[in-house]
C-alpha cells in the first residue's frame, strides 16, 4: 500500500541511492541522470521498506531504456531495483527477503551493481 505525498526532494539516502545505480554503465543512463537532477517522491511504501514512486519535473530527455528495470543492486537479503516507465523514472524500489521491516535504508557500501 502506498502513501501519496506532496512531491518533495528525494531524502538523502534516497539520492545517494538514485546516484549509486545511476553509477552504472546501461543503456538511457545519459538521459535518467539528467532527469534525477529534477526528479521528486511522489509516494512511498507505507510497509517501512523505503520504495518511493518517482516523478521527474521540469524539461528532461525521455530515455531509450528497452528495459523496465535497466539497473538493480544486490546484497545481502536486500535488492534494490530502479523502474523506467515509458522513458522516465517511475519508482526505487527495495526488496527486502528477509522480512525485517521496517529496516534501515540499504547500505551502498553493502550493495553490488
Amino acid at each position: 500500500m502506498e502513501k501519496f505525498l506532496q512531491p518533495r526532494e528525494l531524502n538523502q539516502d534516497e539520492r545517494a541511492m538514485l546516484d549509486f545505480l545511476l553509477s552504472a554503465d546501461f543503456q538511457g543512463r545519459t538521459e535518467l541522470r539528467k532527469q534525477a537532477e529534477s526528479v521528486q517522491a511522489v509516494a512511498v511504501c507505507e510497509c517501512g521498506c523505503g520504495s518511493i514512486d518517482l516523478k521527474v519535473s521540469g524539461m528532461a530527455p525521455r530515455a531509450s531504456s528497452k528495459e523496465p528495470i535497466p539497473v538493480e543492486a544486490h546484497g545481502a537479503g536486500v535488492e534494490v531495483l530502479l523502474f523506467v516507465w515509458d522513458g522516465f523514472l517511475s519508482l526505487l524500489e527495495v526488496v527486502d527477503y528477509g522480512d525485517s521491516r521496517p529496516f534501515p535504508y540499504p547500505r551502498i557500501q553493502s550493495l553490488e551493481l
